[in-house]
């Protein structure tokens, strides 16, 4: 059995794949909220694959950490001691988070752009940059700040800059104009592509574009996993073992925008994702055959 921690949001949505795309996995795969592990009651937990979600956002600050967070990293400890750390995906402690994850994966010649913590002295080295959140998911575009003066007026106006980042803008446009957004899961020692959207827009939430031929590309890429092994090496580098890595594709190599952790595995069923229908069963089969290969069925 494959046990989802989380806090009560995220294991939701879960609930909400298993109940449409995921139902053939509904019999593998069940849900625990942080928020009842911290109530209190009595939680069994039995032997299994534990995956811990939300180790950001949803678990109070790291420094100090909160009581929520410390609650956590005792549970992971427990839960390693009792089923082996080959069943536990995930670490509070140790798992890099957004910033620290650019930043390494910069240093280390991965991604080709910067971010800055907008809290600390200096300037981007280079423009155009937008501004965003440590912690946490953004639907609509930020504003693009072109120069070091539109960049001051913006930090000037964000007030508390706790957690607030400037990533350098990394353009990935064909010589049409389309950028793509792909998205991988991690699953153990797995990538599985999950999709690849198309839009006009650099700041890419879904798929804008849904033309044949972009659907046949989706496909393929779903099929041939192209950027596996790198992708894999930047999820150990960031000792993630369960997660969405969200990237754009620039001169052939990834170059990684986030890990969430937390990620929406698929909507649900509806008329407007009718034509990516063979995509998302494609995704389940890839997904269910990572899923086992973490937590073998029973015979």
């Amino acid at each position: 059995m494959i046990y989802f921690l989380g806090a009560q949001r995220h294991t939701n949505q879960i609930h909400a794949f298993l109940s449409h795309w995921g139902r053939e996995l509904a019999g593998r795969i069940a849900t625990i909220t942080y928020e009842h592990l911290l109530s209190g009651a009595q939680v069994k937990l039995p032997r299994g694959t534990y995956i811990l979600q939300s180790l950001g956002s949803d678990l109070g600050s790291r420094n100090p950490p909160s009581p929520a967070r410390q609650a956590i990293v005792r549970l992971r400890n427990f839960l390693v001691e009792h089923h082996g750390p080959q069943r536990v995906l995930n670490d509070p402690v140790t798992s890099l988070r957004r910033y620290d994850l650019l930043k390494t994966l910069r240093e280390r010649g991965y991604n080709c752009f910067a971010a800055y913590r907008a809290d600390r002295p200096g300037s981007p080295e280079r423009y155009p940059v937008f501004l965003r959140l440590a912690r946490g998911s953004m639907w609509n575009p930020p504003q693009l700040l072109r120069n070091e003066e539109e960049y001051r007026a913006a930090v000037a106006r964000a007030g508390d800059l706790d957690g607030v980042l400037a990533v350098e803008l990394c353009d990935t446009a064909d010589s049409a104009g389309i950028y793509r957004k792909y998205a991988s899961f991690i699953v153990g020692d797995r990538i599985v592509p999950r999709h690849l959207f198309f839009s006009r827009r650099w700041w890419v939430k879904e798929a804008d574009l849904c033309e044949p031929a972009m659907l046949e590309e989706e496909l393929a890429f779903l099929d041939t996993n192209p950027y596996a092994q790198t992708l894999l090496e930047a999820a150990r580098i960031a000792n993630i073992s369960y997660g969405r890595i969200d990237y754009a594709v620039l001169d052939g190599r990834p170059q990684v925008w986030e890990i969430n952790l937390s990620p929406l595995i698929a909507t649900g069923i509806s008329s407007k994702l009718s034509e990516r229908t063979p995509v998302h069963r494609k995704f389940v089969a890839l997904f269910g055959a990572a899923l086992d290969a973490i937590d073998p069925p029973a015979a």
